[in-house]
């Protein structure tokens, strides 16, 4: 489930409207909504609503789909932890090709200049 998804929820349990929230942290309705839709709403703006809504970020966050009898803790953020590792495994790679292809550049620089001496 999604932020705005959680959101809705949260305040359709307090009978409360999007409009009220967006109201309640000075925000328009539309730029409230394509933030919680695109999942960019800024830190800020997530900490005043979890004070208005009067939640924890573990009920923002937490993955419904998760056993509540597991002991380990799973969370949307959490989900996204593999995804991060292998981007900075391609980073670190890339990194690396780079190296290689730089001292490449410097041995064939140094194979040219000595062949324009003979």
């Amino acid at each position: 489930m999604n932020l705005k998804a959680k959101v809705s929820v949260l305040l359709k349990e307090r009978n409360r409207t999007m409009s009220w929230l967006a109201k309640e942290m000075n925000r328009t309705f539309d730029g409230l909504k394509g933030s919680l839709v695109n999942g960019s709403i800024k830190y800020v703006d997530l900490v005043k609503l979890m004070d208005i809504l009067s939640v924890s970020p573990q009920v923002l966050f937490e993955d419904p789909t998760y056993s509540q009898d597991s002991k380990k803790t799973r969370t949307l953020l959490a989900d996204n932890a593999g995804e991060y590792l292998a981007i900075k495994r391609d980073l670190a790679n890339c990194t690396e090709i780079v190296a290689g292809l730089k001292s490449q550049i410097k041995d064939k620089e140094k194979i040219i200049s000595l062949m324009h001496k003979s």
